[in-house]
């Protein structure tokens, strides 16, 4: 088969945040030079925070690659770019209704304005080709608070998944998801939004009982897994063990990193791996805190439409209906579950920080009140006490003061905000729920 009858798709996620990644610049240029080395005919690059960092993978590709997308968003960027080896003729980018919290800042979602880059390519076989790509909310911990956030992201990607498909285009979604397989955001992706999941259609449901363990090596184990992150093997993983398999014979790591696909007979998965799982050159450092994922497509033109494969993708007349899914009631329930929860939650926390601004514009209040008293009472035992209780006084005051707009705009403006789209998420889910059954 000749390369004009493939598509090689890569994502990675690069790990591209300033200051807090480690060796982030070193990093960076050695992802740079491993992306010229490649063919790939599309790459889908996400955490590239840093402009500089996204110029000089630019540069390094752009003889392969010529065109290319950088998502400008939210106050630090999306971190999201797209680099393409033929013509973009159309861009966009959608952020997420629901994205974080303001006061999380080391989380950190919230000021970078996550959401769906896309870019509309026109591909001399295949015609218009759709590539999205997104980075989900992360869990931050066990308790994952963000899950109802994570499955209104996936239920917007799904409608913009759908529209695409009731075009008629061929479509490629990739990114970092932050969910696992057996998640409702992913059943929502591939149930709802119709795409297949390119690595699973290849390898199947691995299973940790048959793979054997007395001949594991890094790269069995993470082709067998389709492990990207928390990878016994990645050097920034919580989870390496310096080589000595320990964590990997325990099963550690988890399959976030996707390039999903509109499966029809012009676009058929024939390959996908997981990739960049060795060590930068001359280092003991793997290029990021991910491994990348590599898809290769067979591609066909319109003549070819008779050709069935299994698993392929509805038609568009039918996706263009709305209730048309495949979702079972179960993960709808649950998805509708998860979103009554956190919107509690919003509400209770937004109550919390309320309450709060209250006691702080009392508190401003008293203390006003009793500098003013206590400089009264205290001048006539001299100067000292006076300046101790004017100036502890209005330092406390300032406090408070400073307390004051940060819970009005979050208590109120966001925490208002955050419940009525969590609402509204529920009513649109419900609705699409009773017309389903």
């Amino acid at each position: 088969m000749s390369k004009t009858d493939e598509l090689n798709v890569l994502s990675f996620n690069c790990w591209g945040l300033a200051i807090v990644a480690k060796h982030r610049s070193f990093r960076l240029k050695a992802i740079a030079e491993v992306l010229n080395k490649g063919n790939y005919d599309v790459i889908t690059l996400q955490e590239v925070w840093v402009r500089k960092d996204f110029e000089q993978i630019q540069a390094s590709v752009t003889h392969n690659l010529p065109y290319c997308k950088y998502f400008y968003s939210g106050a630090f960027g999306s971190g999201l770019a797209i680099l393409s080896k033929f013509p973009i003729i159309s861009t966009s980018y959608h952020r997420y209704a629901l994205n974080g919290k303001p006061l999380q800042i080391f989380h950190g979602d919230y000021y970078v304005g996550k959401g769906i880059g896309s870019v509309l390519i026109e591909h001399p076989t295949i015609g218009l080709l759709e590539v999205f790509n997104t980075h989900l909310h992360a869990g931050y911990g066990p308790k994952d608070r963000y899950r109802a956030h994570r499955a209104t992201e996936c239920w917007q990607l799904a409608y913009m998944l759908r529209t695409s498909a009731a075009m008629g285009r061929q479509i490629i979604l990739s990114g970092d998801f932050n969910s696992v397989p057996a998640s409702f955001n992913y059943r929502l992706i591939c149930d709802h939004g119709f795409m297949t999941d390119s690595w699973l259609q290849i390898h199947g449901q691995p299973e940790l009982q048959q793979l054997n363990m007395e001949s594991l090596t890094a790269d069995n184990y993470t082709q067998y897994f389709g492990y990207t992150c928390n990878s016994p093997f990645n050097t920034f993983s919580r989870y390496y063990d310096q080589g000595k398999d320990t964590n990997a014979r325990k099963g550690f790591g988890k399959r976030l990193d996707y390039i999903f696909y509109r499966h029809t007979s012009q676009l058929h998965c024939i390959e996908s791996k997981v990739v960049l799982t060795d060590f930068i050159p001359n280092s003991q450092m793997s290029y990021s805190d991910h491994f990348g994922v590599v898809s290769i497509f067979k591609i066909s033109n319109g003549d070819r439409k008779s050709i069935q494969y299994e698993g392929m993708a509805p038609p568009p007349f039918l996706i263009s209906h709305p209730n048309y899914t495949h979702l079972e009631p179960t993960i709808i329930h649950d998805i509708l579950e998860a979103l009554k929860l956190n919107q509690k939650r919003a509400k209770k926390d937004a109550d919390r920080l309320i309450c709060v601004l209250a006691v702080c514009a009392l508190t401003h209040i008293l203390l006003y009140v009793a500098v003013i008293v206590l400089t009264t009472v205290f001048h006539s035992y001299g100067q000292l006490p006076v300046v101790l209780t004017t100036v502890f006084g209005c330092l406390f005051m300032n406090l408070a003061l400073v307390c004051l707009p940060i819970c009005l705009i979050v208590g109120f403006v966001f925490g208002h905000t955050e419940q009525r789209a969590l609402i509204q998420f529920i009513n649109e889910i419900d609705t699409f729920r009773k017309n389903v059954e």
